[in-house]
């Protein structure tokens, strides 16, 4: 009915396999969020399978959603929700054709660039570079969508702390794009530094 993958859990390689069986040809873009609430404190060891049964239980029955985002993601794991073969629900504009990632946290107030936060977009990052690759898309602001880039909405999502720039500077870092694969490794450790502020 829409929420078809409750229950996957992936590492980035797990990802990487499952998507080679998916037809993404309905997708030009991923769409990014954040969770807001609840924030990394709220969820201090992550998601869990039943975090996902509890917010699928939610939109379904609370919202009387037939969907929702297709993704979940936290310091380490990609959580499946709605199918990656049709549209979510997650962003009024894009719904049609962009698969929707939630990253845990509320980056309105809570830093991504350092510690869990960090760690959470990095995870995005991955799941985002997987899908792209895929698709055959590059990294870009076309490909790469936020929330708050949506006309109908006011939403600051994914965090007012999160910069478009910042985040396709860590998608690039994990595509296997011809401006990634001509980097030498201290180069992509020095782009990885900048990135992070180090």
């Amino acid at each position: 009915m829409g929420f078809e993958i409750v229950g996957r859990v992936f590492d980035a390689e797990a990802f990487r396999e499952y998507i080679e069986t998916v037809n993404l040809n309905w997708i030009s873009s991923v769409t990014v969020h954040h969770t807001a609430s609840p924030n990394l404190a709220q969820r201090p060891k992550g998601w869990t399978i039943q975090h996902m049964r509890n917010i699928a239980d939610y939109y379904k029955n609370g919202l009387e959603w037939q969907s929702g985002p297709h993704l979940f993601t936290d310091e380490d794991q990609i959580f499946g929700m709605s199918s990656l073969w049709k549209p979510g629900v997650h962003a009024k504009s894009f719904n049609h054709n962009s698969i929707g990632i939630e990253t845990l946290g509320d980056y309105d107030n809570e830093d991504p660039k350092s510690g869990r936060g960090l760690e959470c977009w990095h995870t995005t990052a991955q799941a985002t570079a997987i899908i792209l690759e895929k698709r055959g898309l590059e990294p870009s602001r076309a490909s790469v969508k936020f929330h708050r880039n949506d006309p109908q909405t006011n939403k600051t999502c994914p965090g007012k702390l999160v910069e478009k720039d910042w985040f396709l500077g860590l998608v690039s870092n994990y595509t296997n794009s011809k401006e990634a694969r001509d980097l030498t490794l201290e180069q992509r450790v020095e782009r990885l530094e900048k990135l992070n502020g180090i």
